[in-house]
């Protein structure tokens, strides 16, 4: 474990869809940043690198969602243990951004309660359907789904902690970032993770890092940050600190939200 070191700075409850006008290029993000191509770490050249790309995010996860629990129910465990480190309790007010079909709910929600509140972000409707299916079939009352960009997302409470695990595209949008923590009380959690290229010093390294790339190209837009994807997190979390998990292939971070 390291500190990351800071350069400055109730049914389905009703589900909030907030209406965002259609990027002018193919690549272009909410906050008018464009993708480019290149160099991305050992896995090779020609990735995408740069600005998170929406169009292609809500194309992807269009093609992937009646799936995308089958295939990445490979990293239950490590989802298990970013819900332990954020560890909520019971009455919190929760936001699991990016929260795709909801495979973090349910341990969520044993820890909140019914007198806590959950609040699942996500862009693609098509995945908030997954999730929609599977709050109606637990009948929990206690969780309101919010359609937008994270960098538009408004879930209409301040929460106590947030959750953004496997979100690569949303740690790699500053705007997106400082929206989600605006919506977090001061003093709150926040807790971070997902894949990331191995460090370079491993000798399995280029085999890590293909692997890693065939597992998540169909769930990120951008390599860009791949070896740190903290690192705009820890811009505005002080006190980040990260662990590497999966043989180095994986980090979890973890901090306290401050006001900047």
């Amino acid at each position: 474990m390291y500190r990351a070191r800071a350069r400055s700075i109730h049914g389905v409850a009703p589900h909030t869809r907030v209406d965002t006008a259609e990027p002018e290029g193919e690549d272009t993000m909410p906050n008018g940043t464009q993708q480019t191509r290149g160099w991305a770490g050992l896995a090779g050249a020609g990735m995408p690198v740069g600005a998170p790309s929406r169009r292609r995010a809500l194309d992807s996860y269009r093609a992937v969602a009646a799936e995308y629990d089958r295939r990445t129910d490979f990293g239950e465990p490590y989802r298990r243990q970013a819900v332990e480190s954020l560890a909520p309790t019971e009455g919190e007010v929760v936001l699991d951004a990016g929260c795709g079909t909801g495979l973090n709910f349910e341990r969520l929600e044993h820890r909140v309660g019914s007198q806590g509140r959950l609040v699942g972000i996500d862009q693609s409707p098509e995945m908030l359907a997954q999730a929609r299916e599977r709050v109606e079939r637990h009948g929990w009352a206690n969780v309101t789904l919010v359609e937008a960009p994270a960098e538009q997302a408004d879930p209409g409470v301040r929460a106590d902690a947030a959750l953004l695990c496997a979100t690569h595209d949303i740690l790699r949008s500053p705007p997106a970032l400082e929206n989600i923590l605006d919506r977090v009380k001061e003093g709150g959690r926040v807790v971070a993770t997902g894949p990331k290229w191995a460090p370079w010093w491993r000798f399995d390294a280029p085999s890590l890092d293909l692997a890693t790339w065939q597992i998540n190209q169909d769930y990120v837009t951008t390599f860009e940050g791949f070896d740190r994807p903290w690192s705009l997190l820890a811009d505005l979390v002080p006190d980040l600190e990260v662990t590497e998990i999966c043989f180095g292939a994986g980090y979890l971070a973890a901090g306290t939200r401050t006001t900047r």
